[in-house]
């Protein structure tokens, strides 16, 4: 998927088409909204006793645009103009889900239409390391360093909820929570990342599978994904680890045949770790400039 920042140097001058003065604080969280699952399977992945097939199935869900519009909808609660702010955050978040498909995700895809449809959108236009992917990661930049001083003095129309938003946001919240937790075993059975592949060992041999950024080892020459650690490749060259993507076949239960790989680079997680530190230190920036100067105004 593109990175954090390729999706704010794209969707910011979109978004603004459509909408004037877009406050960038808030098109920035709606080009995050569709990440937040697997930024937080990354984080629970290293508590012990959490199943990363159930964190997975789980993320899955909360990937989809329904609960990005959930969320969404949650968020805009805390506002003075709750449908602008769903808007902005709506629209971000299709934009982002569909720049995701557009890009190879083998073993992986956009679901657009979960609970209602399992099966992933990809348009298998570009991969991550394609120019077009840096050349967008250095719009996001710009349009932080641009947009930056203008931003900071914007309205984000925060205001405390009253008692019909509150519930609104809260009923929102706990279906984006617990409802995926009823959808574990659709997901389960869509096979979705190769999900019923991977967790039926005794039956892997002959099947097909496909991995989107797994990690290879080339002292054990193994690939290491989120639910086998140690899966043998037949027919790699010889080649220094890093992160690829796979297509292949089950040889017998612990190795796998390649049709295809792609290696990939790590600028994509580096950039994303950048949009996301300057989506927070943008917020925080804003809110911290706002209140001295209110209570600036004040002390007048």
């Amino acid at each position: 998927m593109p990175n954090t920042l390729a999706h704010i140097g794209l969707q910011t001058p979109l978004t603004r088409i459509g909408l004037k003065d877009v406050p960038l604080q808030w098109i920035a969280v709606g080009c995050i909204i569709p990440d937040l699952p697997w930024i937080f399977q990354r984080i629970f992945t290293f508590i012990p006793g959490i199943s990363p097939l159930t964190l997975m199935l789980y993320s899955v869900s909360q990937a989809s645009l329904a609960y990005c519009l959930l969320l969404s909808l949650a968020l805009a609660m805390l506002t003075r103009n709750s449908k602008k702010i769903f808007l902005i955050l709506a629209t971000n978040s299709l934009l982002h889900l569909l720049l995701d498909a557009s890009q190879h995700k083998w073993g992986n895809g956009v679901n657009l239409l979960v609970p209602f449809s399992w099966q992933p959108t990809n348009f298998h236009l570009f991969w991550p390391e394609h120019f077009l992917s840096y050349l967008l990661s250095l719009m996001g930049l710009m349009v932080f360093l641009i947009l930056w001083p203008k931003a900071i003095r914007s309205d984000l129309l925060l205001k405390k909820p009253g008692k019909t938003k509150t519930i609104w946001a809260t009923a929102c919240l706990s279906v984006y929570f617990v409802s995926p937790t009823i959808l574990l075993s659709p997901a389960y059975n869509a096979n979705t990342h190769y999900c019923k592949t991977l967790s039926e060992i005794s039956t892997r041999t002959g099947k097909k599978l496909e991995l989107d950024r797994a990690s290879y080892s080339a002292t054990s020459n193994t690939i290491r994904c989120y639910l086998d650690k140690n899966l043998k490749i037949s027919n790699l060259p010889i080649m220094e680890s890093g992160i690829i993507s796979i297509r292949g076949d089950f040889l017998d239960e612990k190795t796998i045949k390649l049709r295809e790989y792609h290696v990939h680079k790590i600028f994509r997680d580096y950039a994303s770790y950048a949009g996301l530190l300057l989506t927070l230190l943008l917020w925080t920036h804003t809110l911290l400039f706002q209140k001295h100067n209110n209570t600036h105004r004040k002390s007048l």
